[in-house]
């Protein structure tokens, strides 16, 4: 066999096993109990909360892919064994809304105003022949549910990862899903053309911490508890302190990349979904830096 033959027959050997391992990433869904009645779908996006309930079942977030949205709906339904009723997106991103189209017509989706309205303005196009799996119940600051032996409380405490993010609390399993308002031990995503903000950040989440939790369902990695969601708002105070001090300093962005003043992120590794995404030291150092000094250009 000649030289580029072989390297033809062992790029196509490494092309197909990549391509099966992404196939599998994209169909794999693990599941973790919380409660009798609760559950998250882990994959290839943010985390999926399953809530069973006895008017149906509730879907918090939808991942990434049409057909991931169509396993969600499969395995919550044998996990619960009622039908989807609701779901509720946390935020606008796609790997959080994108299954939402894999789901019945005339299933509630609820959401913020502001998600809604971020949706409308960057992701039609995914949407088109869906529009009824868009958020089609949307609030403000709060929205209760009762849902016979379930209530739900949304809200949203204040700008963060976006200006349009919700919390759920699922008052009877005293659990809280908090959308991409926390990583868990990650890096997170700070959208500041969505309106989101390192500043404002910590506030948002001393709203969450009035709630009354046990569990804590985080938007990226596993289900902690309050202490976890505490040393993450430690972070984000000590992130939004350097993007101060560049300011008040007048420190360049190369030399606040340089800088060894973010210490709260110990542990801490960049997000992939099947590969790295970008989201790391670099870039939230960078995102404290660009708010303070409002080099971004904010999306309305």
């Amino acid at each position: 066999m000649g030289i580029w033959k072989k390297v033809a027959v062992t790029s196509l050997g490494v092309m197909l096993f990549l391509g099966g391992y992404i196939f599998i990433q994209m169909h794999k869904l693990t599941v973790e109990k919380v409660t009798d009645d609760l559950h998250v779908l882990y994959g290839l996006g943010g985390n999926v909360g399953v809530l069973g309930t006895s008017k149906g079942t509730v879907i918090i977030d939808s991942m990434t892919l049409h057909y991931q949205g169509e396993r969600i709906k499969q395995v919550a339904e044998k996990l619960t064994g009622t039908p989807v009723i609701m779901i509720i997106n946390t935020h606008y991103h796609l790997d959080h809304t994108h299954g939402n189209p894999a789901f019945d017509v005339g299933t509630r989706v609820v959401a913020t105003n502001r998600t809604r309205n971020h949706l409308e303005q960057t992701d039609m196009a995914y949407f088109a022949g869906a529009e009824a799996l868009m958020p089609n119940e949307t609030f403000d600051d709060v929205m209760d549910f009762n849902l016979g032996n379930k209530t739900l409380r949304l809200m949203h405490p204040g700008r963060g990862h976006t200006d349009g993010d919700l919390v759920v609390l699922m008052v009877e399993d005293k659990t809280i899903h908090t959308g991409d308002l926390y990583f868990y031990h990650h890096y997170p995503n700070i959208d500041l053309e969505a309106g989101g903000s390192v500043q404002a950040w910590s506030s948002s989440i001393d709203q969450i911490m009035q709630l009354d939790f046990d569990h804590v369902i985080p938007g990226h990695g596993p289900v902690t508890g309050r202490q976890g969601l505490k040393q993450f708002q430690a972070f984000m105070v000590q992130l939004a302190a350097i993007g101060k001090w560049a300011l008040k300093e007048g420190i360049s962005l190369e030399d606040t990349l340089a800088s060894d003043r973010l210490t709260e992120d110990k542990g801490y590794m960049p997000l992939k979904l099947i590969v790295p995404i970008g989201l790391n030291r670099e870039f939230v150092l960078k995102r404290a830096w660009q708010e303070t000094h409002g080099q971004f250009e904010l999306r309305h």
